[in-house]
């Protein structure tokens, strides 16, 4: 029997962190109903092979040395067979019946559908910075028609992710962009919660964000003239307090997590100067080699 939903794990972390997000999906994956597709740069990872042997009901993929990370979700997405297609990474635990919610979710007509990011583990000032960089937009409540949804916590019809592009990847921020612009909203349903469980380095707040805010913007000006991407350049200068500040607005308007905040705000603050500046340089010089280094 086909599957109603592929679950497809893109592998950036330890085999620890993989190991506590697969403990949580696996019991869901017992069915006709779903399939799980972990993808990871395996042939370098020789202490993978225990986990590999111990979650058995996934199907392994390797991805080549230099795939990125929007090129593991195509590679995911082309060897799955769902109508519903959802995309996770290894350091997000999902919640218990999320793989059954994300199906009733899609009884709807909405095409694109994602679900809250939650903390945990979050103990240091750091941690907590990376957390409300990347996912403090997304966390809870998060509901009913959205501008953003995470790239690690949503699903998709397969019809609108059948076309994946296969040499850049499938890319969620564009793709959603692309959706806006045809009039269709994108839903966020609170019962499809997940937990980062990651630790992070002093990487992930400045070279990290750099190469990201860059690829970024090299890929959004990839139409635009000489005298916008200039422009787009110069006014980059100011995004370090503007997304601070939007940081900050989710924090009080959702009354979460204030003292951490508090105490996570210099690091949040290095992590949107890094994203600033590698989007200047990725608007007036280009992506360089910013892209593949998302693995």
């Amino acid at each position: 029997m086909k599957p109603k939903l592929s679950v497809i794990v893109v592998c950036l972390n330890s085999v620890k962190v993989l190991s506590h997000a697969l403990a949580a999906l696996e019991p869901q994956i017992r069915s006709d109903d779903v399939e799980a597709l972990v993808v990871g740069h395996w042939d370098n990872r020789p202490e993978a092979s225990a986990v590999r042997a111990r979650f058995r009901e996934v199907t392994w993929l390797s991805a080549t040395a230099n795939c990125t990370v929007p090129q593991m979700r195509t590679l995911g997405i082309r060897r799955s067979q769902g109508d519903i297609v959802a995309l996770l990474e290894d350091d997000c635990v999902v919640a218990d019946n999320w793989c059954q919610a994300v199906i009733r979710a899609h009884e709807s007509a909405s095409p694109a559908i994602g679900g809250p990011i939650e903390p945990g583990g979050h103990y240091s000032s750091r941690d907590w910075a990376v957390y409300f960089s990347e996912y403090g937009r997304f966390m809870a409540p998060f509901s009913g028609v959205v501008s953003a949804l995470p790239g690690n916590n949503v699903s998709y019809k397969r019809a609108v992710v059948c076309d994946a592009d296969e040499n850049t990847g499938f890319q969620d921020v564009f793709v959603h962009w692309r959706l806006q612009r045809l009039k269709v909203d994108l839903i966020a349903d609170p019962s499809l919660v997940v937990r980062n469980v990651n630790r992070w380095s002093l990487n992930h707040l400045t070279a990290t964000p750099f190469h990201h805010g860059r690829a970024f913007a090299a890929k959004r000006s990839e139409t635009f003239s000489p005298q916008r991407r200039a422009l787009y350049g110069g006014l980059s200068i100011a995004l370090p307090m503007i997304k601070v500040t939007r940081v900050a607005r989710e924090v009080i308007g959702r009354r979460r997590y204030l003292q951490p905040f508090l105490r996570s705000f210099h690091w949040v603050f290095l992590f949107m100067a890094s994203w600033a500046a590698g989007e200047y340089v990725g608007y007036v010089f280009g992506a360089g080699d910013s892209a593949s280094r998302w693995k």
